[in-house]
């Protein structure tokens, strides 16, 4: 009986994920559109951890104890005002290269602080909290059977729910749990001195600062929905680039990560969080090489951003805007993305959070034009009720 290629595509990956890139892949890969890649941080990352807006003389107030770092070692994204946090090198190097672009105040026009109803209101792309299709579904829908799509995920996300549907590829990086005990003093003392060893000791500590800003009622529990753990990106992207390089018909891609929810203990678990982050897109970068860069576009958002101010715990609350990356050979970066007015209370939403200037169907309409030529009508097939805004700087 002949192998259907989406079950090919998982005992490939069941085995590392290389021999996929040998033994299933399409020739010659300039018929080929662009690619979008859309990485979605499932918890609401706090942009403003990540991209600062150091200039602001707010700031540094506002965020007593979360600041002081990127203060000190910040490094400056042009004359934007904002500086990356030191964790978040790759992407200022990106960005200085003129390759990634930023938007501080981007999300969704609705209010709702839930992570699963404003994680549904982004997958869904239409505005609303229900509905039978995601944004990427349509997308292909649109694009006719031209080309592939693939999500980097546990099981088909709401993202690709509809006419159709993904291969789904798992790397499994986030499920497994490390043993405890003598078993696990075993395991450290088999791989001590290896990097193996180095390995081990890296996913113990993130455990263990994950587990304790959940008992310090950090992050809601089922808030990533399952999602790989951010700090094992950097060897899932690689995986993921190598897979897409081999395949040049996987035109849209997605992938979901969580461990962002950081409502107490944030300066520990983003750091490891925007280091798998930052390094995972460089390792695409990498990986693809220079011609499948070009032609690729990767859109980083969360559901929804963190309160300005940061709490009594360390970390910060469920807010309102949020941060967006826009990466790619061919992405106009080096600059920022719609509008910030800074932090003083008559400018956020609430007087607590960033507001929304930029809405994430724009952007992701807008990418979806330069890869796929797409025309104003499919696009609104796609965002119906978008505010269809330029993406000015």
């Amino acid at each position: 009986m002949p192998i259907h290629r989406r079950d090919f595509l998982k005992a490939a990956l069941a085995v590392g994920g290389l021999s996929l890139c040998n033994a299933w892949a399409w020739g010659g890969q300039s018929e080929y559109a662009g690619r979008l890649v859309v990485i979605f941080l499932r918890g609401g990352l706090d942009g403003l951890f990540a991209f600062s807006p150091v200039a602001d003389p707010r700031f540094a107030a506002l965020r007593p104890t979360l600041a002081r770092r990127v203060l000190d070692e910040g490094i400056a994204l042009g004359r934007s005002g904002f500086a990356a946090h030191p964790v978040c090198a790759p992407l200022a190097e990106l960005f200085h290269a003129g390759e990634l672009a930023f938007a501080p105040c981007a999300g969704s026009i609705d209010i709702s602080r839930s992570h699963f109803l404003a994680q549904d209101i982004f997958e869904l792309g239409t505005g609303a909290s229900k509905g039978a299709s995601g944004f990427m579904s349509r997308a292909a829908s649109e694009l006719d059977g031209d080309q592939d799509t693939i999500s980097f995920t546990s099981e088909v996300p709401l993202v690709f729910r509809g006419a159709v549907i993904p291969e789904v590829a798992q790397f499994g990086t986030s499920r497994y749990k490390l043993p405890s005990g003598r078993f696990l003093e075993a395991l450290r003392q088999t791989h001590a001195g290896e990097p193996t060893g180095e390995a081990l000791e890296q996913a113990i500590s993130t455990e263990a600062a994950i587990a304790a800003a959940l008992a310090e009622g950090g992050m809601e529990r089922g808030a990533d929905r399952g999602a790989a753990a951010a700090p094992a990106f950097a060897r899932m992207a690689r995986n993921m680039a190598r897979v897409l390089r081999a395949n040049p018909r996987f035109s849209l891609a997605f992938v979901d990560l969580g461990g962002v929810d950081t409502h107490a203990n944030q300066q520990t678990l983003l750091e490891r969080a925007l280091t798998g982050l930052s390094e995972g897109i460089v390792a695409m970068r990498t990986e693809l090489g220079d011609s499948e860069w070009r032609r690729t576009r990767v859109l980083v958002c969360s559901e929804f951003g963190r309160t300005v101010r940061e709490n009594g715990t360390g970390g910060t609350d469920h807010g309102h805007g949020g941060l967006m990356l826009l990466a790619g050979g061919a992405v106009p970066g080096g600059r920022m993305l719609g509008s910030f007015n800074g932090l003083d209370d008559a400018h956020l939403n609430e007087t607590r959070d960033l507001p929304v200037s930029l809405d994430w169907r724009d952007v992701l309409a807008s990418s979806m034009k330069d890869c796929f030529a797409m025309d104003e009508a499919a696009l609104n097939r796609i965002f119906p009720g978008r505010p269809g805004r330029p993406l000015q700087s």
